[in-house]
């Protein structure tokens, strides 16, 4: 069975099993005690034998809703898995239907819990995959960034004036104004400085929202794609105005380079380094520098706190005028 069709049916049964869930539970709240001599169902029993005999009791409770939604939607699991949908207005194939439904009712039963957590195996398992064939393409990538190097290292015998002039980047500068008020002009300072020194940076992220956190954190988990982040909403410096990310500038800035050993300006030093070593004067952090998880285009300023203590300051209403937490 393909990955597709699975996706489908699990994000079909995910939903189904969350309405079998709530008349299970409608159903465990309002059916009076020993009703048909069902017996408890409700709260849990001391006796072992006898929480063993109420989750029985529980569990046909369960499979009796799941076959309820699933013949009052016609959930037909052959229809779903040949056809990828459901519902009366689906035409079957004679009285297949019934069992399809009867198939569908018990699978419901097994809760949305396992279905979400089937979903996410199978987004996992699929994002794998594309990562293999990413992984391809950036080796060749990487093999053609290696014969720019070295086109790059052949004309380093170039002196500095020999060189043009790296200009002020507009939508760097523009990047920069977003960050929290605290680093904005010594940012500022620092990528003035690269500019004069003819080195060739682009700022590609500054803050980030919430929402744009969250966007991106849902990508290879409940959104398609491959997962870019760990960090969910208020747990990046990026969600404060305090951390940045940056890349060079090929070919008179038409083309992005995230090679950390060119030296665009040759001064017989790798740009990369240069951009690090003057952000690290000034008290930044490199994510080149972590030990779990390297960011090498990454920088931030955390100013001893936690992302915690941030995401507390904004809970508590600890922000100025324009949003951004007080330090």
């Amino acid at each position: 069975m393909k990955a597709d069709t699975l996706i489908i049916l699990v994000t079909i049964l995910l939903p189904l099993s969350l309405i079998s869930e709530r008349i299970t539970n409608l159903i465990k709240l309002f059916l009076p005690q020993g009703f048909l001599g069902l017996g408890n169902v409700r709260y849990k029993e001391e006796n072992p034998i006898l929480e063993k005999k109420r989750e029985r009791r529980i569990f046909a409770i369960s499979l009796i809703s799941g076959e309820i939604v699933a013949f009052a939607l016609k959930a037909d699991l052959f229809t779903i898995l040949t056809k990828g949908t459901f519902g009366w207005n689906v035409e079957g194939s004679g009285y297949a239907w019934i069992i399809g439904c009867l198939f569908s009712g018990f699978f419901l039963s097994w809760g949305s819990k396992f279905w979400h957590d089937l979903l996410e195996i199978i987004l996992e398992m699929k994002n794998v995959r594309r990562v293999n064939v990413k992984a391809k393409a950036i080796e060749i990538k990487k093999k053609e960034a290696e014969l720019d190097d070295n086109a790059i290292e052949q004309s380093t015998f170039l002196t500095v004036k020999d060189k043009p002039d790296v200009a002020e980047d507009k939508i760097s500068v523009e990047r920069i104004k977003k960050l929290h008020p605290k680093v904005r002009e010594e940012v500022l300072s620092i990528y003035h400085e690269l500019v004069h020194q003819n080195v060739p940076i682009r700022i590609t992220d500054t803050l980030r929202t919430f929402e744009e956190q969250e966007e991106l954190y849902s990508r290879g988990r409940t959104k398609p794609g491959k997962i870019v982040t760990k960090a969910k909403p208020g747990r990046s410096y990026h969600n404060y105005g305090l951390a940045l990310d940056f890349c060079l500038l090929m070919n008179e800035g038409r083309k992005a380079s995230w090679s950390r050993t060119a030296d665009l300006n040759a001064n017989q030093k790798a740009d990369w380094e240069e951009i690090v070593a003057l952000f690290k004067h000034y008290g930044w952090e490199w994510g080149g520098d972590w030990a779990s998880f390297k960011d090498y285009p990454h920088l931030q300023k955390t100013f001893g706190f936690s992302t915690s203590q941030l995401l507390k300051k904004v809970n508590d209403g600890e922000v100025d005028e324009n949003g951004y937490v007080k330090i």
